[in-house]
């Protein structure tokens, strides 16, 4: 464990002073105050923005990014998926477990106004943790991981916190819901990836995990 995030420092560095300074925010002030705050500050071209962003975070993506990672390694794909549906399965448990209202219903209950982004479908239920952001860090981690590159490595870190940042600023979930998500997303990314790395099940299969679906020779 130690190695690989040592390995990955661009991404998981950036990544742990972000919880760090999550942590520090969510205990000393209420979630409530956390999104107003956030709320404050809105533009059109950031609702434009955001209202877009986010949908990196839809879980249907495993689609596309699996299909891709076939082409590249059979071993990434399946990494991908196990880990995809790890972190859908654990997010869905602690939704059903929580069952905590989102941003709009609260507020709708304590008689405060939020903004909105336009043409956004705003949700009232399910908001512990934030789905998209699990999805997000479990997808772009992961990516990190596949790649040597330290300045993707750090894009990637980028890519997920907007997705999470998306969450809030469109107000579908609160700084708490998308600390966890992040979290679940990461931890689901991690656990996979160590296990299938030194699984004897896969590890039997090596050799042909480590090529591509189709080995495309243009020499």
């Amino acid at each position: 464990m130690f190695s690989l995030l040592k390995k990955n420092t661009a991404f998981f560095i950036p990544y742990f002073l972000c919880l760090l300074a999550g942590g520090v925010i969510l205990c000393l002030w209420s979630k409530t105050d956390i999104h107003l705050y956030i709320n404050s500050y809105h533009s059109p071209i950031a609702d434009l923005f955001f209202s877009n962003w986010t949908t990196l975070g839809l879980g249907i993506l495993i689609i596309p990014v699996a299909f891709v990672l076939a082409f590249i390694r059979l071993r990434y794909m399946i990494i991908s998926i196990l880990g995809f549906a790890l972190s859908g399965g654990l997010n869905d448990i602690l939704k059903a477990v929580f069952r905590a209202d989102r941003p709009a219903k609260v507020f709708e209950q304590l008689h405060q106004s939020l903004y909105f982004a336009p043409n956004v479908q705003i949700y009232s239920d399910n908001s512990f943790p934030s789905g998209h952001t699990a999805t997000g860090f479990c997808m772009f981690c992961l990516l990190a991981l596949y790649t040597k590159n330290n300045s993707i490595k750090f894009l990637y870190f980028l890519i997920a916190l907007l997705i999470g940042y998306s969450r809030m600023y469109l107000s579908e979930h609160f700084l708490r819901d998308v600390y966890a998500g992040s979290i679940v997303g990461v931890g689901s990314a991690l656990f996979i990836y160590i296990w299938v790395s030194n699984s004897p099940m896969f590890n039997k299969f090596a050799e042909r995990l480590d090529k591509p679906l189709i080995n495309l020779n243009l020499k």
